[in-house]
């Protein structure tokens, strides 16, 4: 195997799995001894196959590496079994990773403008919403995202507009020509308008412009489609635009 196949190989492996560049070094060698060992006949690897895949992955060299794997051979319950060329993994441990790696969903690359720009959002509950959004994108969870994303947008208009703008918000329902709305009096009334209406109202009252109105009324189309079974095919790059026009244009801008 080339070097680049090796790495982009390794870098799908260590994506299945959450959080592996800040797990303990005696972990991470227990996954990479896993992933070594599947890649060789005899399941065997040496110190220094570990350190060229902690080299690949950009990690910080493990001290203790050859101590650790010392250690953990020879003993009741070993990890490890010494071997004439190395390791190799003892077969309780090897199957245990191998559990828990195969009950992993398999993970894609997210967009690094999209992690970029998700980063911006300030708010923590906001921000650990489309964190979570994004843990649905990384499993191809399309669908979810948008909508959660979608969510999170009115959401964030709504409490926007309750704050800072709730007289603009309640005069342009007053001059409204369906007369059976209420005004806003109490944060929980928004749930008795429909999305597009709410859209609608906020722009009436100047509150966004009609640009943001376009991009808003546009994804309520998408997410309207994500939100209910439909033919239409949903991809990371469709979901990626999504989420940046969204976040990008309303909330980091309200």
């Amino acid at each position: 195997m080339n070097e680049i196949s090796k790495e982009s190989s390794l870098d799908l492996y260590i994506a299945r799995l959450d959080n592996f560049a800040i797990l303990s070094p005696s972990i991470q060698v227990d996954y990479l001894a896993y992933y070594i060992g599947n890649q060789s006949e005899l399941h065997e690897f040496s110190v220094k196959d570990i350190e060229g895949h902690f080299s690949i992955l950009a990690l910080r060299p493990y001290s203790r590496l050859s101590a650790y794997l010392s250690e953990s051979t020879g003993k009741k319950n070993s990890k490890y079994i010494k071997t004439k060329n190395g390791y190799r993994l003892e077969r309780a441990t090897f199957d245990a990773i191998r559990k828990k790696v195969d009950s992993e969903p398999q993970r894609i690359q997210v967009s690094q403008q999209l992690i970029d720009i998700a980063s911006k959002v300030k708010d923590t509950q906001e921000s650990s919403f489309l964190e979570e959004a994004i843990r649905c994108y990384r499993v191809e969870a399309f669908r979810a995202s948008i909508v959660m994303i979608w969510t999170l947008t009115i959401d964030h208009l709504q409490k926007y507009v309750f704050s800072s703008k709730l007289n603009e918000f309640n005069k342009a329902i007053s001059i409204h020509t369906d007369k059976k709305m209420k005004q806003i009096i109490n944060y929980d009334d928004f749930s008795e308008f429909k999305e597009s209406r709410f859209i609608e109202l906020i722009r009436s009252a100047n509150i966004i412009s009609n640009d943001v109105r376009k991009i808003l009324d546009e994804k309520l189309g998408i997410r309207n489609s994500a939100g209910h079974p439909s033919g239409i095919n949903f991809t990371g790059h469709k979901t990626t635009e999504f989420a940046l026009d969204l976040i990008g244009n309303v909330l980091l801008k309200y």
